[in-house]
């Protein structure tokens, strides 16, 4: 159940998915850490209470007595030449992490920033958590009986500094970490580190010293490693199917954190090149659960007799991480783009509503915010209090600012919506651009002109009916796709004149806004890819990076995305609501009737056969 919400917040302008809002409001402010004191369960929260704490039995979507029994098999895309998910070399089969492997805590799939003990049966939080101490619970043992030690976990963060993904290097390149005893193990943070550090580090698997010793962690291998967790490997076929074995003695199982949880005998992974060989093997029967990321075929493709009888079932769950601005950056370097009415009428020419009917079937939502899909999206009219920290800035924010949301622009579906068209044509004409000879030219005779750089052509279809109108308007438009690699030099020595990018911010944003969009950041190498030179920029992000509390981090990060959305510095494009969040599965098995706030809940699935079998050899208990 390792948490993908956190590891996001350490990468923005990135080209994934993945993070959700958070519900609750701050106990003490947004940096307070507290850890649970007995009887209550162990835990760490930050800036929160938990949910569970003392009579915390199990999570409730899941059911404890589920019946443990069969296979579940799902397809993933890809293939894999090694079996270390933790590093960077070679491809590793993904869907396995979490499954073998035990951390000292656990995220909680219900709250935001609150990880629950695992192989941690006590913490202690010291110097505004700053210091934190974990006790090892002695029940804690790998899957060859070896007890977990302090030194394990030493001896983790030590090979997961020198050779694990980035994103532990840089976290535990700046935190001590030390045993001292047998069963404890101290950490200390420095001054000005994020303390989701703490929970980071805790849901760090630990792994086995004395079988890595003498092994190169950092080497791709297939030999089937030891571990700690739910399951073990059992059949390999390299780059082909993965079979995974339940631990029977798993020595957490009772645990409230995995009680109802972990209810296969096996899970079993196929691998294949495309998701359209994937798609038919299930709707052969060979693939238990088909997770579908085309939302074309979840519209088209399921009117078939085991969908239309019943044998199929189907679900969707919306994303629950922040989804971040999603669209066209302009490269404010560029002198034409400069003009925010030129930026205005470009964006006039966009047309989302068009392709989203004929060609998405609907599927797709309008990008609107930087914050997409959290607390801290601006998208309702400005409070009072918002107006005041946007008054000094009166001049930088049309009047609309402070009488109601923005929003990008909508056009007729038509794909020539003439009203936009004409809006546009009068602002470039304002901005020194006019329709002469069949192509728009400013006073010197040059043409506007500009491409998209892009390293994929996911966004062609939305495109088209853009370059279509652009090329109406006398624009020379285009796209340009290059590899991943041109991509970025490309970027990173700011010459493009629209960038193409996925913006992602953390769960909790803070001092990295000021990176991303601070004037500081704006020249060469630095994060503002835009160039953007803004003080009422500056100012918000300024605040907002400074805010230690829940409540004033949602203030000053709903102003900052006023002044971005109203700025106009990117065509939004859409995002899929329910992105990894369509489940379509075969009739076999059965699922509590509540799913956790972030996620699908697949873990608490039990098997249809193994419930039979348990009540026919226990007939007076009936269904679990």
């Amino acid at each position: 159940m390792k948490s993908t919400k956190r590891l996001v917040a350490s990468f923005c302008f990135a080209f994934c998915v993945l993070a959700a809002s958070s519900g609750a409001d701050a106990a003490e402010g947004l940096y307070h850490v507290e850890a649970s004191k007995a009887p209550a369960y162990p835990s760490v929260a930050i800036g929160r209470k938990p949910l569970y704490g003392e009579n915390f039995q199990h999570f409730p979507w899941a059911n404890p007595a589920a019946p443990k029994g069969c296979r579940m098999t799902e397809s993933v895309r890809g293939s894999f030449d090694s079996l270390n998910t933790w590093i960077v070399k070679g491809r590793s089969p993904t869907p396995i992490h979490g499954a073998l492997y035990d951390g000292l805590l656990v995220a909680s799939p219900d709250e935001d920033m609150v990880s629950y003990g695992l192989i941690a049966n006590r913490i202690e939080v010291f110097d505004d958590g700053r210091r934190v101490r974990f006790h090892i619970d002695p029940r804690a043992v790998f899957h060859d009986g070896v007890p977990v030690k302090a030194s394990d976990v030493v001896f983790t963060a030590k090979t997961f500094e020198k050779d694990a993904r980035p994103f532990y290097q840089l976290m535990l390149k700046q935190i001590e970490v030390k045993a001292l005893d047998e069963r404890t193990v101290e950490i200390r943070l420095p001054e000005g580190m994020e303390p989701t550090a703490i929970l980071e580090f805790g849901e760090m698997p630990v792994i086995p010293e004395h079988y890595w010793r003498d092994r190169d962690f950092g080497a791709t291998t297939l030999d089937p490693f030891l571990g700690n967790g739910p399951y073990r490997f059992g059949s390999i076929d390299a780059g082909r199917r993965l079979i995974l074995e339940r631990v029977k003695d798993y020595w957490a199982r009772d645990l409230p954190v995995n009680k109802g949880l972990f209810n296969f005998d096996e899970l079993s992974f196929e691998y294949f090149f495309d998701e359209t060989g994937a798609f038919q093997a299930f709707l052969a029967g060979d693939i238990d659960k088909f997770v579908d990321m085309s939302a074309q075929r979840w519209e088209t493709m399921y009117d078939t007799p085991a969908v239309r009888d019943g044998r199929i079932k189907r679900f969707t769950v919306e994303a629950w991480w922040p989804l971040g601005m999603n669209g066209f950056f302009f490269n404010l370097r560029e002198e034409r783009f400069a003009d925010i009415r030129v930026r205005k009428a470009l964006s006039l020419l966009f047309d989302f509503e068009w392709p989203n009917e004929n060609v998405f079937h609907g599927a797709y939502r309008r990008t609107y915010s930087y914050f997409q899909n959290s607390e801290f999206a601006a998208d309702e009219p400005p409070t009072e209090e918002e107006k005041a920290l946007m008054e000094p800035w009166r001049d930088l924010l049309p009047d609309e600012a402070f009488r109601q949301s923005w929003a990008p622009p909508v056009t007729d579906g038509s794909g020539r919506d003439r009203d936009n068209f004409r809006k546009a044509l009068d602002l470039f004409a304002e901005a020194g651009w006019h329709y002469r000879d069949g192509k728009l030219r400013n006073d010197a005779g040059d043409v506007f002109r500009f491409r998209i750089l892009t390293n994929s052509q996911s966004q062609e279809a939305v495109l088209s009916p853009f370059f279509n109108n652009a090329n109406r308007a006398g624009i020379d438009a285009g796209l340009e796709v290059i590899d991943n690699a041109a991509y970025e030099a490309r970027l990173k020595a700011r010459r493009f004149d629209i960038a193409y990018r996925f913006y992602i911010p953390p769960v909790i944003p803070g001092e990295e806004q000021l990176r991303m969009w601070g004037s500081a950041g704006s020249g060469a190498e630095e994060g503002n890819l835009i160039g953007l030179e803004n003080p009422m920029i500056d100012s918000f992000a300024q605040k907002l990076a400074e805010a230690r509390t829940l409540e004033d981090k949602r203030l000053y990060a709903k102003v900052l995305d006023r002044a971005l959305q109203w700025g106009n510095y990117v065509i939004p494009s859409f995002h899929d609501p329910y992105a990894m969040g369509r489940i379509a599965y075969w009739d076999r098995f059965v699922m509590p009737d509540s799913r956790p706030k972030n996620g699908i809940g697949d873990q608490s699935w039990w098997c249809k056969a193994a419930e039979q079998d348990k009540a026919a050899k226990n007939p007076e208990n009936g269904r679990p």
